[in-house]
C-alpha cells in the first residue's frame, strides 16, 4: 500500500512494471513477435536504476520528454540509467522530431529567451499565448534550423517502439482506458477491487488479437473523419469487406465494428449521402441501424423500401427501443404514453431543470400536506436500480465465468453489458432469486452485501449514492416485491437497460415511493426513457413524467 504525502518504496514502480510484463510474457508470449518478446525479457536484465527509470518514463506524457525534468529519488545515477536504456534500445536520445513538438517542451520564458536569440523582439509581442508563440517561431526558420539551434541547449528523449508498450498495456488490461495509474489508485486505497479468478485470456490466439487491433484502428479513424473527410468512404469500404470471425471473444470485436459502422452511417447521412449511409446501416445487426435506414429511405421518398424495413423490425426487433420506433414511426402520439404531471412555475428557464426535485417536492406538499413529514427525495437517475441489482446479484456478477476476468483491475466482468451476459450465469442468478423469496431475507441480503463489500468496485453499484442516502432508507420506502421485480428485470437486460432511468426518487413513507423523470419546457422523452416507463407500467412500479412549464 502507498501512503498519501509520503514517497513510495524505491522499487514500487519497478515492481509494478515487472509484474505487468511478467503477466504478459506468461499469458501472451505466443501473440508477440520475437522482437517484442525479446524486449520484455531484456527489461528483466536491466539494472535496478534502468528498470526504475523506464517504469517512470512509461507513465510520462510524451512523445518527447525533457531529460532535465527527470528527478527521481529511487534512481542513484540518472546519467548511467539513461545511457543503459539508450544502449538497450528502450529510449532514443535527441531523436528527430517535428520542431513544434520540441518547442512545446519549453516553458514560455524559455521560448521568449530562445526567440530573442533568433528573431527581433519587436516581432513577438510579450502577451502571446504559448501556442501562438510557437507558431510565430515556426514561421521564422525551417524545422531543421530550429532543431539545430534547440539541440545546443535542450536535451530530450523519446521511448522507442511506443506501439509495443501500448500493446503490452492492452494485453494486460484488455482495453486502452486503464493505464499505469491503476496500480497507484489501488495502492492508495482509492479503489478496492474484488478478488476474482482469472482463468482465461482476453485474447486466445493471434487472430483474435489482430481482429481486435484492426477494429480499434478503424474505430479510431472513424472519429477523425471530420478532420479528414477523405477517409470516410474508403474506411467504410474496408470495413464492409472485413467481417470478424465467429469466435467467442469476437462478440467484443463485433460490438466495436457495429458501433463504428453506425458512426460512419451517421456521418454519411449528415452529408446527405444516403447510399453510403444505407450501406453502413445495412451491415449492422444492432439498434439503431435499421431505424436510421428507415429514416433515410423515408427522407429520400422510397416509402416502399422503408415499409419493408419497418416490417422486418416489427417481425424481429433487435431491442425494445427498435420495437417502440416501429410502433410510433409516422404516428404522432402513438405507442405507450406515460403518466405526466404538468407543473407551471415562475422561475428562470435556465434554473428549472436543476430545481426539479425541489419543485416537485413543493408541489406534492401543496397537494398532500399530511404527507410532508415522511416525504423526502433524491436525484438518483440510473444509480439506484443499478445499485440494488449490483448488490443483490454480486456473487453472480463476479462469478468465475470463462473470459469474464482477465486482469486484477476490473470493476466488473468483460461481458457485463453484452447481450448474452445472463446466459452463462443463469443457474446462479436463479439460485439467488430462489433463496431470497422471503422479503426479510431479501433486505438482509442487500444489507449484508452492502456492509461486507463496502467500497469495493462494482460497475453497477454507486457507493456515493449510498453515502448520500443510506441503504436502509431506500429499503424502507421500496417494497421488497418491487426491488425483486426491478432487479430481476435489470439483470436480464443490462445490455439495453443500463441507462434511461428516471431522475428522481420520491419517498412518501414506509412502502410508498415514486420514480419521476423531469423534463423542461422543450424537452422530449428519449427512446430509452420511454421504454423504461413502459416497463414500469408493466411491472406495476410507480413512475411518472414531470413536465415543467414556465408560467406566462
Amino acid at each position: 500500500m502507498l501512503t498519501p504525502d509520503r514517497p513510495p518504496p524505491e522499487d514500487y514502480y519497478q515492481n509494478n512494471c515487472r509484474a505487468l510484463f511478467g503477466f504478459v510474457l506468461k499469458h501472451y508470449a505466443s501473440l508477440l513477435d520475437s522482437e517484442a518478446e525479446a524486449s520484455l525479457h531484456r527489461f528483466q536484465h536491466l539494472s535496478d536504476d534502468g528498470q526504475r527509470l523506464f517504469a517512470r518514463l512509461l507513465s510520462r506524457k510524451g512523445p518527447l520528454i525533457r531529460t532535465d525534468s527527470l528527478s527521481y529519488a529511487e534512481i542513484s545515477d540518472m546519467d548511467a540509467a539513461l545511457a543503459e536504456l539508450a544502449h538497450s534500445g528502450f529510449i532514443n536520445l535527441q531523436p528527430a522530431a517535428a520542431a513544434d513538438q520540441v518547442l512545446n517542451l519549453l516553458r514560455k520564458p524559455e521560448l521568449y529567451a530562445f526567440a530573442d536569440q533568433r528573431t527581433s523582439s519587436a516581432q513577438l509581442p510579450k502577451q502571446l499565448r504559448k501556442e501562438a508563440l510557437i507558431n510565430a517561431l515556426l514561421s521564422t526558420r525551417t524545422d531543421a534550423q530550429l532543431l539545430t539551434a534547440l539541440r545546443q541547449t535542450l536535451h530530450w528523449l523519446a521511448i522507442a517502439d511506443t506501439h509495443l508498450w501500448w500493446l503490452v498495456r492492452l494485453l494486460y488490461f484488455g482495453d486502452t482506458v486503464q493505464d499505469w495509474s491503476a496500480f497507484v489508485i489501488r495502492d492508495l486505497g482509492m479503489v478496492q477491487y474484488e478478488r476474482v479468478a482469472m482463468r482465461t485470456q482476453r485474447f486466445s490466439n493471434i487472430d483474435d488479437l489482430q481482429q481486435d487491433l484492426h477494429y480499434r484502428r478503424y474505430s479510431s479513424l472513424s472519429r477523425r473523419i471530420d478532420e479528414f473527410p477523405g477517409l470516410a468512404e474508403d474506411l467504410l469500404r474496408r470495413m464492409l469487406h472485413r467481417e470478424p470471425a465467429s469466435t467467442a471473444v469476437d462478440r467484443f470485436v463485433r460490438a466495436r465494428r457495429d458501433r463504428t459502422l453506425i458512426r460512419l452511417g451517421r456521418w454519411h447521412e449528415r452529408l446527405q449521402q444516403p447510399r453510403l449511409a444505407c450501406d453502413a446501416y445495412g451491415a449492422v445487426q444492432l439498434h439503431p441501424a435499421r431505424e436510421r435506414m428507415v429514416r433515410v429511405l423515408h427522407k429520400q421518398g422510397d416509402e416502399a423500401l422503408a415499409s419493408r424495413w419497418l416490417e422486418k423490425i416489427r417481425a424481429a426487433p433487435f431491442s425494445d427501443e427498435e420495437a417502440q420506433f416501429a410502433e410510433r414511426f409516422g404516428k404522432r402520439g402513438g405507442g405507450f404514453q406515460p403518466a405526466v404531471t404538468d407543473l407551471c412555475i415562475d422561475a428562470p428557464r435556465a434554473d428549472i431543470e436543476q430545481r426539479g426535485l425541489e419543485l416537485y417536492l413543493a408541489h406534492v406538499a401543496s397537494q398532500s400536506p399530511d404527507d410532508v413529514d415522511d416525504m423526502w427525495g433524491a436525484h438518483v437517475e440510473n444509480s439506484l436500480v443499478r445499485t440494488l441489482t449490483g448488490l443483490l446479484y454480486w456473487d453472480a456478477i463476479f462469478a468465475d465465468v470463462p473470459g469474464a476476468f482477465t486482469n486484477p483491475f476490473q470493476f466488473g466482468p468483460n461481458d457485463l453489458y453484452q447481450e448474452d451476459f445472463f446466459v452463462p450465469r443463469r443457474q446462479m442468478i436463479q439460485d439467488i432469486e430462489a433463496a431470497l423469496q422471503d422479503d426479510n431475507a431479501l433486505r438482509e441480503a442487500l444489507m449484508t452485501t452492502s456492509k461486507v463489500k463496502q467500497g469495493t468496485a462494482n460497475s453497477l453499484v454507486s457507493w456515493r449514492l449510498l453515502e448520500h442516502i443510506p441503504l436502509p432508507d431506500f429499503l424502507q420506502a421500496i417494497p421488497a416485491s418491487h426491488i425483486r421485480k426491478l432487479c430481476h428485470f435489470m439483470i436480464r437486460n443490462l445490455a439495453e437497460r443500463k441507462s434511461g432511468l428516471p431522475d428522481l426518487f420520491i419517498a412518501y413513507g414506509p412502502g410508498r415511493y415514486e420514480l419521476v423523470e423531469v423534463k423542461g419546457p422543450t424537452d422530449q422523452l428519449q427512446p430509452g426513457q420511454r421504454v423504461w416507463l413502459q416497463h414500469f407500467d408493466r411491472l406495476d412500479i410507480p413512475a411518472r413524467v414531470l413536465k415543467l412549464k414556465v408560467s406566462a
